[in-house]
């Protein structure tokens, strides 16, 4: 199937001007901002303004490893919270220009889940100033490909190779462990949540100090001290009904069955 219906092109004055981040909510959690409220844009875009990208940028989806690597990203191998960037050969991207996004899911099998714009109309909806935003799944497999890399800021790992997905033992084939539990936020300054289980996979939303959270579900991530053991802990938790994290570090309250670490 193939994703993309346009690639209209967009100058670099025009990149630059949109690359606008949005306010932090600090008070209670709220949903995701309707479609309405933000404009269309093409999937640079919205990995610009997610990230907050300095130009210069480039024209093609294909070609952002030269941004990416200007503003501090190194190569990794596939993890949730990634930056993806996709060549024009990798199936579902668009056959010029290729594909970026954010890695949504890495499942068992090796394909990813890409949280983007411009990637299809099914499930809609607007943040980081981009009202064609959704979640879609690809269906190849990303083990083996030189046609597709990962990217997150601030890492050396991998020495930019890509690592195998291996298949989860007794687990769900991307990790995550349904279950439903509640915690409360004990971080006297909030939490701002996640995208995805990793710190520097910021969203735009915020929940306060000792705020309680319920949640549907949970998975191993980054790393993270526990604040009031200085511990470390794994665990990422995902609140119930939407698709952010909070690390178990920065809330009291467990989940079922859970270890901090793998």
């Amino acid at each position: 199937m193939k994703l993309f219906t346009s690639y209209s092109k967009i100058s670099l004055a025009l990149l630059t001007a949109f690359a606008a981040t949005s306010t932090v909510i600090t008070a209670t959690l709220s949903n995701t901002k309707p479609a309405a409220a933000a404009q269309f844009c093409q999937c640079p875009i919205y990995v610009n303004n997610r990230f907050q990208l300095q130009p210069p940028y480039v024209w093609s989806a294909k070609d952002y490893g030269s941004v990416l690597a200007r503003n501090g990203f190194t190569q990794v191998g596939p993890q949730p919270g990634a930056v993806v960037v996709m060549q024009p050969s990798f199936p579902g991207t668009h056959r010029e220009h290729g594909h970026i996004g954010v890695v949504q899911n890495v499942n068992g099998n090796g394909t990813i889940a890409v949280r983007g714009s411009n990637q299809g109309n099914r499930g809609l909806f607007g943040e980081f100033n981009c009202n064609n935003v959704n979640v879609t799944n690809f269906g190849t497999s990303v083990n083996g490909r030189r046609d597709i890399s990962f990217w997150v800021r601030g890492n050396n790992s991998n020495s930019g190779q890509q690592q195998p997905v291996q298949q989860p033992v007794q687990q769900p084939q991307n990790g995550f462990r349904q279950v439903n539990f509640p915690a409360w936020v004990m971080s006297s300054n909030g939490i701002t949540l996640r995208n995805s289980p990793r710190l520097g996979d910021r969203s735009n939303q915020m929940v306060r100090f000792r705020q309680n959270l319920n949640f549907d579900g949970w998975a191993y991530g980054e790393v993270v001290n526990d604040l009031q053991l200085g511990t470390p802990d794994a665990r990422w938790y995902k609140i119930a009904g939407t698709n952010f994290w909070v690390p178990s570090a920065y809330v009291n309250g467990n989940a079922p069955n859970s270890r901090p670490m793998p």
